[in-house]
Protein backbone atom coordinates (compact mmCIF):
# COMPACT_ATOMS: atom_id res chain seq x y z
CA UNK A 1 0.00 0.00 0.00
CA UNK A 2 2.84 2.32 0.96
CA UNK A 3 4.31 2.23 -2.95
CA UNK A 4 0.86 2.51 -3.86
CA UNK A 5 0.93 5.79 -2.45
CA UNK A 6 4.41 6.60 -3.51
CA UNK A 7 3.28 6.39 -7.57
CA UNK A 8 -0.04 7.87 -6.68
CA UNK A 9 0.91 11.58 -8.00
CA UNK A 10 2.95 10.34 -11.39
CA UNK A 11 0.11 7.60 -11.94
CA UNK A 12 -2.57 10.91 -11.95
CA UNK A 13 -0.48 12.46 -13.91
CA UNK A 14 -0.49 9.57 -16.37
CA UNK A 15 -3.98 8.58 -16.71
CA UNK A 16 -4.96 12.49 -16.73
CA UNK A 17 -2.88 12.58 -19.50
CA UNK A 18 -4.00 9.85 -22.09
CA UNK A 19 -7.24 10.18 -23.22
CA UNK A 20 -9.07 7.04 -24.50
CA UNK A 21 -12.11 7.05 -26.16
CA UNK A 22 -14.14 3.49 -26.20
CA UNK A 23 -16.85 2.83 -28.84
CA UNK A 24 -20.54 3.89 -28.54
CA UNK A 25 -21.04 0.17 -27.35
CA UNK A 26 -19.05 0.08 -23.89
CA UNK A 27 -16.61 -2.54 -25.20
CA UNK A 28 -13.69 -2.49 -22.94
CA UNK A 29 -11.64 -4.19 -25.65
CA UNK A 30 -12.21 -1.61 -28.01
CA UNK A 31 -10.63 1.53 -26.46
CA UNK A 32 -8.76 3.75 -28.84
CA UNK A 33 -6.55 6.48 -28.41
CA UNK A 34 -8.03 9.92 -28.84
CA UNK A 35 -7.33 11.72 -31.87
CA UNK A 36 -5.08 15.13 -31.16
CA UNK A 37 -6.76 18.16 -32.56
CA UNK A 38 -4.65 19.56 -35.59
CA UNK A 39 -3.02 22.52 -34.70
CA UNK A 40 -4.65 25.85 -35.59
CA UNK A 41 -3.53 27.54 -38.54
CA UNK A 42 -1.06 30.73 -38.34
CA UNK A 43 -2.91 33.20 -39.45
CA UNK A 44 -5.88 32.03 -36.94
CA UNK A 45 -2.90 32.09 -34.26
CA UNK A 46 -1.89 35.55 -35.17
CA UNK A 47 -5.73 36.79 -34.92
CA UNK A 48 -5.72 35.22 -31.61
CA UNK A 49 -3.03 36.73 -30.32
CA UNK A 50 -3.16 40.67 -30.79
CA UNK A 51 -0.02 43.28 -29.97
CA UNK A 52 -1.37 44.85 -26.55
CA UNK A 53 -0.92 48.68 -28.03
CA UNK A 54 -2.95 47.84 -30.42
CA UNK A 55 -5.50 46.87 -27.95
CA UNK A 56 -4.48 50.34 -25.95
CA UNK A 57 -5.12 52.28 -29.03
CA UNK A 58 -8.02 50.89 -29.76
CA UNK A 59 -9.38 51.42 -26.00
CA UNK A 60 -8.45 55.02 -26.54
CA UNK A 61 -10.31 55.59 -29.63
CA UNK A 62 -13.42 54.44 -28.06
CA UNK A 63 -13.03 56.15 -25.07
CA UNK A 64 -15.68 59.37 -24.37
CA UNK A 65 -15.45 61.73 -21.25
CA UNK A 66 -18.49 62.29 -19.97
CA UNK A 67 -17.82 65.61 -17.82
CA UNK A 68 -21.20 65.40 -15.83
CA UNK A 69 -21.00 65.12 -12.18
CA UNK A 70 -17.01 65.68 -11.88
CA UNK A 71 -15.64 69.54 -11.11
CA UNK A 72 -13.67 71.58 -13.49
CA UNK A 73 -10.03 70.70 -13.41
CA UNK A 74 -9.33 74.32 -14.80
CA UNK A 75 -10.76 75.70 -11.87
CA UNK A 76 -9.39 76.67 -8.27
CA UNK A 77 -10.68 74.70 -5.63
CA UNK A 78 -11.07 78.18 -3.51
CA UNK A 79 -13.58 79.80 -5.89
CA UNK A 80 -17.13 78.34 -5.17
CA UNK A 81 -20.32 80.39 -4.74
CA UNK A 82 -20.54 81.26 -1.01
CA UNK A 83 -23.92 80.35 1.12
CA UNK A 84 -24.37 84.06 1.63
CA UNK A 85 -24.49 84.65 -2.19
CA UNK A 86 -21.77 87.23 -2.46
CA UNK A 87 -20.58 85.40 -5.68
CA UNK A 88 -17.13 83.35 -6.84
CA UNK A 89 -13.94 83.30 -4.67
CA UNK A 90 -15.11 84.11 -1.10
CA UNK A 91 -14.66 82.00 1.86
CA UNK A 92 -16.82 82.50 4.50
CA UNK A 93 -14.84 84.20 6.99
CA UNK A 94 -15.29 86.93 3.94
CA UNK A 95 -18.64 87.83 4.66
CA UNK A 96 -17.61 90.82 7.27
CA UNK A 97 -15.26 94.04 7.57
CA UNK A 98 -12.36 92.89 9.18
CA UNK A 99 -13.49 94.88 12.21
CA UNK A 100 -16.23 93.08 12.72
CA UNK A 101 -14.99 90.03 13.72
CA UNK A 102 -14.33 89.66 17.06
CA UNK A 103 -10.86 87.54 18.57
CA UNK A 104 -11.70 85.01 20.91
CA UNK A 105 -8.96 82.86 21.33
CA UNK A 106 -5.42 82.18 20.47
CA UNK A 107 -2.90 78.55 19.84
CA UNK A 108 0.65 80.05 19.77
CA UNK A 109 4.29 79.06 19.87
CA UNK A 110 3.39 75.64 18.26
CA UNK A 111 4.40 75.31 14.72
CA UNK A 112 0.98 75.93 12.91
CA UNK A 113 -0.20 78.78 15.54
CA UNK A 114 -4.40 79.59 15.23
CA UNK A 115 -6.53 82.17 16.27
CA UNK A 116 -10.57 81.82 16.50
CA UNK A 117 -12.33 84.92 15.73
CA UNK A 118 -16.17 85.36 15.77
CA UNK A 119 -18.20 86.86 13.03
CA UNK A 120 -21.12 89.27 13.92
CA UNK A 121 -23.75 85.93 13.57
CA UNK A 122 -21.68 84.32 16.49
CA UNK A 123 -20.31 81.76 14.22
CA UNK A 124 -16.72 81.10 15.31
CA UNK A 125 -13.83 80.41 12.66
CA UNK A 126 -10.36 79.22 12.74
CA UNK A 127 -7.48 81.49 11.24
CA UNK A 128 -4.08 80.31 10.29
CA UNK A 129 -1.16 82.00 8.42
CA UNK A 130 -2.37 82.56 4.74
CA UNK A 131 -5.87 82.27 5.76
CA UNK A 132 -8.30 85.20 3.72
CA UNK A 133 -10.33 87.41 6.01
CA UNK A 134 -12.57 90.47 5.12
CA UNK A 135 -14.39 91.72 2.36
CA UNK A 136 -10.84 92.82 1.05
CA UNK A 137 -9.23 89.86 0.53
CA UNK A 138 -7.03 90.96 3.94
CA UNK A 139 -4.02 88.17 4.60
CA UNK A 140 -3.72 86.44 8.05
CA UNK A 141 0.45 87.03 8.22
CA UNK A 142 1.26 86.76 12.21
CA UNK A 143 -0.37 85.29 15.08
CA UNK A 144 1.13 86.13 18.47
CA UNK A 145 0.21 85.65 22.17
CA UNK A 146 -2.20 88.92 21.87
CA UNK A 147 -2.99 89.51 18.70
CA UNK A 148 -3.68 88.50 14.92
CA UNK A 149 -2.03 90.59 12.13
CA UNK A 150 -3.82 90.98 8.81
CA UNK A 151 -2.45 92.50 6.10
CA UNK A 152 -4.55 94.37 3.23
CA UNK A 153 -2.82 95.21 -0.08
CA UNK A 154 -4.61 97.21 -2.86
CA UNK A 155 -3.37 99.74 -5.32
CA UNK A 156 -3.86 103.82 -5.29
CA UNK A 157 -5.54 105.26 -8.77
CA UNK A 158 -1.85 106.28 -9.37
CA UNK A 159 -0.86 102.46 -9.72
CA UNK A 160 0.86 102.55 -6.32
CA UNK A 161 0.82 99.56 -4.19
CA UNK A 162 -0.38 100.32 0.06
CA UNK A 163 -0.02 97.99 2.39
CA UNK A 164 -2.38 98.29 5.45
CA UNK A 165 -1.75 95.75 8.70
CA UNK A 166 -4.61 95.38 11.16
CA UNK A 167 -4.37 94.50 14.57
CA UNK A 168 -6.88 92.31 15.85
CA UNK A 169 -6.43 91.87 19.74
CA UNK A 170 -7.89 89.91 22.39
CA UNK A 171 -10.84 91.77 24.12
CA UNK A 172 -9.97 92.91 27.84
CA UNK A 173 -12.09 93.25 30.50
CA UNK A 174 -14.61 91.54 32.63
CA UNK A 175 -16.31 89.67 29.28
CA UNK A 176 -12.27 88.72 28.37
CA UNK A 177 -11.63 84.76 29.07
CA UNK A 178 -8.29 84.21 29.07
CA UNK A 179 -6.58 81.43 30.21
CA UNK A 180 -2.84 81.16 31.28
Amino acid sequence: MGNLMRFAPALLLLVAGCEFLVDGKGDPSAVKPAATAAPPPAAAKKAKKRDPLDVAIEAAESYSYNPIGKRDPFRSFLNFESSSGQGEGTLPTQKYEIDQYQLAGLIWGVDRPRALVEDPDKKGHVLEIGTYIGKNWGKVTQITSGEVIVTEEYQTLDGELVVNNISLTLPVGDNADLVQ
